[in-house]
């Protein structure tokens, strides 16, 4: 009981209810979307799993987070490597790993990991080790060049944007974060001649292909109004492929409406802000980088999932964090949390 009552007084308290408002609200969302209850069980049971893995990081200090990040690392890169020259192939791309009834999607695990990691080597270069950058960069180009293979473009825009953050926010020379636009801009043009489904997702989005999936999301919005259909009372979850996951914002506009989105987009900015707010307060440039990094992958993947439903970018399949369905979504933010949580935690001031 002391143990419990010590994390309570050290925690930040503020951003745990926030993070706890956003998990309980996808919970609830999943009763709206789906009338088959193994879902809804299933959804719940990850986030009572994510919950524990949340609070059990939390309590860690600064060198396991950093131990736990590496052997993450090593581990999830080889998964991902391993899946590449696996057989089990889902929609043209390699993500998964099958085991047993579940699937397994180390590229979304690995991120956390990889923010931790590349913090504490971008810290180390600040503090006269120069060579701890050109780790960093290893890091990088090993981890994307796996998720450009598999292939997954979305991913692989999301780790860049959050590692050329992390390069910004350490104050390093511009340069590097304008060869890192760059470099992206370059991914981006390459993927778009190289894959199929990328060029198929950007046409559609400039209006020269097929707009099924962006249409009747933005007719979910419209029909749901500001009050909603009602729970389960929505089509689009019928109509669109992985609805509970890529376009699960649509769906709650449609059957819950305009001031539950809202209720969303609060609660997702209240993190950003606090967590910006706790930044400012830290002069450990690795704690900065870190915790920088973290709520930037963060904002960026719940941006990117609600752009996306509102037809404002092209379609990315990427869940949104704590809301949308699948386990490997749930574990990923729970970790990423619960280093959020301890790298602000006063016990480990």
């Amino acid at each position: 009981m002391n143990k419990i009552e010590n994390w309570w007084q050290s925690v930040d308290k503020l951003n745990f209810i926030f993070i706890l408002a956003l998990g309980l609200t996808g919970v609830i969302l999943s009763f709206s979307v789906n009338e088959k209850f193994y879902l809804i069980n299933r959804h719940s049971i990850f986030f009572i799993i994510g919950l524990f893995l949340l609070i059990f990081l939390s309590h860690l200090d600064d060198k396991n987070i950093r131990r736990i990040s590496l052997f993450g690392f090593i581990f999830f890169i080889f998964l991902i490597f391993l899946i590449l020259i696996l057989d089990f192939e889902v929609k043209g791309a390699k993500r998964w790993i099958k085991l047993l009834s579940f699937t397994l999607q180390p590229s979304e695990i690995i991120k956390p990991f990889f923010v931790i990691l590349s913090a504490w080597s971008i810290s180390q270069t600040i503090n006269g080790k120069k060579y701890y950058l050109s780790v960093a960069f290893i890091l990088f180009v090993v981890l994307i060049s796996a998720i450009l293979l598999q292939p997954d473009l979305g991913m692989t825009i999301l780790i860049a944007m959050t590692f050329f953050c992390q390069l910004f926010i350490a104050g390093l020379p511009l340069i590097l974060v304008l060869v890192g636009i760059s470099f992206l801009i370059l991914i981006s043009a390459g993927s778009f001649f190289i894959f199929d489904h990328v060029r198929s997702r950007i046409m559609s989005f400039l209006g020269g292909a097929d707009t099924y999936q962006i249409d009747l999301s933005i007719k979910a919005f419209k029909s749901g109004g500001i009050f909603g259909k009602g729970p389960g009372q929505g089509d689009l979850k019928e109509k669109i492929p992985d609805a509970n996951t890529d376009f699960i914002f649509a769906v709650a506009g449609e059957e819950l409406g305009l001031i539950f989105c809202l209720i969303i987009l609060i609660i997702i900015l209240s993190i950003i802000l606090k967590t910006l707010i706790n930044v400012l307060k830290i002069q450990d440039p690795y704690k900065m980088i870190a915790i920088s990094g973290l709520v930037c992958s963060f904002g960026l993947q719940s941006l990117i999932n609600i752009f996306s439903s509102l037809g404002i970018i092209p379609t990315k399949g990427m869940t949104l964090p704590f809301v949308s369905y699948g386990g490997s979504s749930m574990i990923a933010v729970s970790i990423l949390f619960g280093f959020l949580l301890s790298l602000t935690n006063k016990n480990n001031e």
